[in-house]
């Protein structure tokens, strides 16, 4: 919420300030962290020989690509919140923004986030497509179809977003709605982009995608019984993986999306008198909601560390041939046991 547009409800009434100096440190420490291990992961992903023929591979390193944009995107916003705070609005790092950057600016900033949510979609989906139809796999590991894809929802989530180019400018030095428009803004800003394509929608799928796999393995393991294939457990150890980034997603989102409610609840027109209050009391809680949200960015890489084997071995290997000059090649041969362990 922009609580720019809510200042002048509550002139006489300071919130505490705990929570936007909780948010000004921890949203560097996330930063560094995720720019890091996003590195790492899209490294690992996409110089792998054996790593970046998994169907999955080509959704991580984008996953990796948005996620680090979006953390840089939001350490931006946070520098540009403290100047205001210590300087005010006229000196903040939007303040020379024309109308038409501003709207380019935030046009681009909520994309990336939609299209974060949405990969990870496209993962729950790889997976169920690779349990219960392993034979269709190859059409989400053919390079030219990933791209297709996503270049078909970077244009879908586009256009859902076409709202702030019409409604966002540059109101005394902050990027944010004029008077006229701030209702409808607020609403759709909440409703269709918040609470339905940010969260609502992606959590419905991944979790019904997820549930969906379990329930399947839980089939195949059972009939299988003791005589299981050695790519059952392979690609048990990736679901794994890709099933805790989903989950990941659904708790570290759930708080912004409850607190959205509650916002919503109280803007009525009916509440707003007393609601505004409560809305500002709320502020430093969204402000720590906000750091754990973005924690969804940094938090990959450590799943994949402690999830995959295969993702650990790499990355050992990936750092021995730094050190010996040959980042991308080797010249060490693999058996058919660790081709195996790499599905």
């Amino acid at each position: 919420m922009n609580w720019n547009n809510t200042s002048n409800l509550t002139s006489d009434y300071n919130p505490p300030m705990w929570g936007f100096w909780a948010k000004q440190i921890g949203t560097p420490i996330i930063t560094a962290v995720g720019l890091t291990g996003n590195t790492l992961s899209f490294l690992v992903m996409g110089c792998s020989q054996r790593l970046r023929k998994r169907s999955y591979s080509q959704f991580l390193c984008l996953l990796a690509i948005f996620d680090s944009l979006n953390l840089i995107i939001n350490e931006i916003d946070l520098i540009d919140e403290m100047i205001i705070y210590k300087s005010g609005p006229s000196y903040g790092v939007f303040s020379d923004f024309s109308d038409g950057l501003c709207k380019f600016y935030n046009f681009i900033k909520y994309v990336l986030l939609l299209l974060s949510s949405w990969l990870i979609v496209c993962l729950s989906l790889e997976r169920v497509i690779a349990v219960c139809f392993p034979f269709r796999k190859k059409l989400i590991r053919k390079r030219h179809n990933v791209v297709v894809l996503v270049s078909l929802m970077f244009v879908v989530l586009s256009l859902t977003q076409i709202f702030r180019v019409l409604f966002i400018e540059n109101v005394d030095g902050v990027c944010t709605v004029g008077r006229e428009n701030l209702t409808l803004y607020v609403y759709l800003h909440h409703y269709a982009y918040h609470l339905a394509l940010l969260f609502g929608l992606p959590c419905v799928i991944v979790l019904t995608c997820n549930l969906g796999v379990i329930y399947q393995i839980y089939v195949i393991r059972k009939e299988a019984g003791n005589d299981r294939p050695r790519s059952l457990d392979s690609t048990r150890k990736a679901t794994t993986m890709l099933l805790l980034i989903g989950f990941v997603f659904v708790v570290t989102m759930f708080p912004q999306f409850v607190c959205t409610s509650i916002i919503l609840y109280y803007s009525d027109g009916d509440r707003i008198h007393v609601g505004r209050f409560i809305l500002m009391d709320m502020k430093p809680y969204l402000e720590v909601l906000s750091v754990v949200s973005y924690s969804n960015y940094c938090i990959n890489f450590f799943i994949y560390v402690m999830c995959g084997k295969s993702f650990r071995r790499e990355l050992r290997r990936i750092f021995k041939r730094s050190r010996h000059g040959s980042f991308f090649g080797g010249t060490r041969t693999r058996t058919k046991e660790e081709v195996m362990r790499l599905q």
